[in-house]
Order: C-alpha cells, then structure tokens, then sequence
C-alpha cells in the first residue's frame, strides 16, 4: 500500500521541537549568569553576635526587724451609751438638747413640768408631819401610863393588906362572912386592874416601834418626792453627743419613757475584723504587755490608736475576730463612720521591704552580682505601708545580706544568669521605719 504525505502535520511538528529548544536555551543562559554573579560576588565576613544587656534597677538593702501592717476597716463606735428615761409621769415642759449636740457631763438636758411632783412633795411632807406628831403622842402615854403604874401598884398593895387585916378578924369571928367577901372582892379588882395597867404599858413599846415605822416609812415618801422633782430636770450623765430625741415639748410621759439617747465620747473606739491569725498574733502580743498601734488620716489629720482588746468569739457571718482600738475623746469625729486603719503587726526579724514587682512568682527575687541575675528564694512575711503610702512586701531569706543589690524592676525576662545593666534608686531604708510606731 502507497503511504500518503500530509504537508501541514509535518510543519507543526517542527514549530513544537522549535519552541522547546529554545526554552531550554533560555534556561541555560539564566543558570550561567547565576553561576557568574555568584563566582564574581564579594565574600560576607561571620559578624559575632553581642550578647544584650538589660537596663534595670536595683536596691541596695539591709535586712533587719520591720514591723509588718495589715489594712482593716471598722466601725467609729462607743463602748457606752445611755437611754435616759423618765422618772415620773409628767408632761415635757422644755428640750434644751437636740440630737447631735455636744453636751457636757451634768448638763441638763430636759425639763419636765414639776407641778404634780411638787403636790406629791406636800402630801408626803404632811403625812411625815402627822406620822412623827403620832409617834410622840404614843411617847406621852407610854410616859403617863408609867407613872399612873405606881398608883396602880400602891392601890393594890393597900387592897392586899386590907384584906389581911380582915382575914385575921374574921378568924376571931369579929366581922361576918360578907364583910370579908366584900374586900376579897376590892383586892382582886385592884390587882386586876394593876395586871391591865401593867399590860398597856408592856404593849407601849411595839406601839412606838408602828410609830417609827409609820415614821420612817413617810420620810421615804417624802425623799422619793424629792427624787422625783430631781427626776424633772434630766442631766447628762457623761461627756457626748446627743445621739437621739425621742420626744418635744408637750408631750405627756409615763414612768420610764424614753426621752433620749446620750453616747460617751470618753469611750470611743474602733470596731474592726481582723484575720483569725492576725487575731492570735496580736492577743499574744497583748498577753507579753505589749502595745498594739495603729494610724488612720480622717480629714487630713493623721491620728493614732491602740488596741485595747479582742472579742472573745467570733461572729456570725463573719471569718474574723473584732478588734477594739481606743481613740481619743474628739468631739467632731461621727459615730458610725468608716475608719480605714493601718495596724502595726509585731515586728519580724531579719525582712527587707521590697516593691511588691521585685518579687517573681511569690517566692524569689533576683540578686544583682557582676551584672548578672541571681534567683535567690525567699519567704513571704507580712505587706507594710511606707510612710510616703507605698506599699511594699516584706520578704526574708538566709541567703540576703546587708549590701546585696536586688533587682526591682519588672523584667518579664528575668533569670539566672542575664546580663543587666543596673542603675541604683533610692532605698529609702526600709529598716528605719521599724520604730516609727512607738511615738504614737
């Protein structure tokens, strides 16, 4: 069989082969300026990496004993208060006093209307009168019954002899048998007589024993009308404030009403909860007789406590114990205000104060020695306020000394063995402000 010849499938097989060696011709000029630039290029030199150094700072410190301070907040109150009452029933005739006043210790503070009291005054000085004019009327013939006792007794004594006298000539049959009856009959009246006498004067005595008593019993009257009339004038009983007024003028009382409500300034103090485990510390510290401060700025005025005590149990709803700090007699300081207290803890020893960024994770920090970062470990003792109101940790190792410089600036990349470059700050010495607590 004659093949046949397709003139335009041979032609597009030659443009194909034509296409792909140029492609590859293409390629190889690309890889030979390559290889030219790299065979001709500069040669880099290693550069040797330097290590970085951390800007930081650092304190030089000193431990030794620091009082730690733990923040409370409690309640301004007064161990003692007073709810006056009326005495009497009566009407208010005057309020010197209103609530919030300062008053003094014996200051009258209420009046009452003292005319039903000065009418039972009257009657119980009558009554006395009539008592005591009773009593020496009983006295008189007590008197007079001991003296008409004689007569009585000579009487009877003339009576008995009279009838001897008769009994003797009625034996010799001189008088009759009714005359003898009849002076039987006279000596047994006048000894009957002489017994009654004598009786009413024996009974004399517990007649004027009912006298005094009725006496003395209407002397009381008459004292407890003269308390009353005291009673009108209500008084207060210690230095304070009127804390409330339960009535105003007009008003109708009864017997121990409630007029108003005195607080003794004299016994203020702060009610504050503190930690059980504070609590211990400071009742054992109190136990030695040692005093427990604390501070507190009311009104810009920086003033100081002392603890005077600690409950005895602990409340409901509550995790602590309360604490009692005294305060000073001030008239101007409002019951029921909120006192934010800084209390002095016992003093620790061998403890450096540290910002609270120095310490990492709670329990290192980092020692500055030849420019490199030491973790030492450490223990957590207590917080304390400086006195310019910062707040600082106090922490405690063995392995810190006096001169160690120790890192106080927040570095998220601290660890053993970082180069640091350390610039100091000031201390300020947290050692010193140890003592600052005993001039309060």
């Amino acid at each position: 069989m004659k093949m046949q010849y397709f003139p335009g499938r041979t032609l597009a097989r030659f443009r194909y082969l034509g296409a792909k060696a140029a492609g590859v011709l293409v390629f190889g000029m690309l890889l030979l300026l390559s290889m030219l630039v790299i065979a001709t290029g500069p040669k880099a030199e290693p550069v040797e990496r330097a290590e970085r150094e951390w800007p930081v700072s650092y304190r030089e410190v000193s431990p030794g004993p620091i009082a730690p301070t733990i923040q409370v907040y409690g309640k301004l109150e007064t161990d003692q208060s007073a709810t006056l009452r009326a005495g009497v029933t009566a009407t208010v005739a005057q309020v010197l006093r209103r609530e919030g006043e300062w008053v003094e210790a014996g200051e009258t503070l209420l009046r009452l209307d003292d005319a039903e009291v000065a009418l039972a005054q009257q009657s119980a000085r009558a009554a006395l009168s009539s008592a005591e004019a009773a009593l020496r009327s009983i006295r008189n013939q007590h008197q007079l019954a001991r003296d008409l006792g004689l007569h009585h007794e000579a009487q009877a004594e003339l009576a008995r002899e009279k009838l001897q006298r008769f009994e003797s000539l009625h034996a010799r049959s001189m008088i009759a048998d009714a005359q003898l009856d009849d002076v039987r009959h006279e000596a047994t009246e006048r000894a009957m007589v002489l017994a009654q006498h004598q009786s009413r004067v024996s009974d004399y005595p517990n007649q004027e024993q009912q006298a005094e008593a009725a006496v003395a019993e209407a002397a009381a009257r008459l004292g407890q009308a003269e308390l009353d009339r005291q009673h009108t004038d209500v008084r207060a009983p210690f230095s304070g404030r009127v804390i409330t007024l339960h009535v105003a003028a007009g008003d109708r009382i009864n017997a121990g009403t409630s007029l108003l409500t005195v607080a003794d300034y004299a016994g203020l103090q702060v009610r504050a909860p503190v930690p059980m485990q504070i609590a211990q510390q400071l009742r054992r510290h109190l136990d030695k007789g040692k005093a427990v401060v604390a501070e507190s700025n009311i009104a810009g005025e920086r003033l100081g406590f002392n603890l005077r005590g600690l409950a005895g149990e602990v409340k409901p709803g509550q995790s602590g114990i309360d604490a009692f700090f005294h305060v000073a007699p001030d008239s101007v300081m409002a019951l029921g205000s909120v006192v934010n207290l800084l209390v002095a803890l016992p003093e620790e020893s061998n403890v450096v104060a540290l910002p609270i960024h120095a310490v990492y994770d709670n329990s290192r920090v980092y020692r500055i020695a030849d420019n490199r970062l030491q973790a030492v470990e450490i223990e957590r003792v207590g917080e304390r306020m400086d006195n310019a109101g910062n707040y600082r940790v106090l922490v405690r190792s063995s392995a810190l000394s006096r001169g160690d410089q120790l890192l106080v600036s927040q570095l998220p990349t601290a660890m053993t063995g970082l180069l640091v470059k350390p610039s100091s700050v000031e201390s300020g010495q947290p050692a010193e402000l140890a003592g600052q607590w005993s001039s309060w």
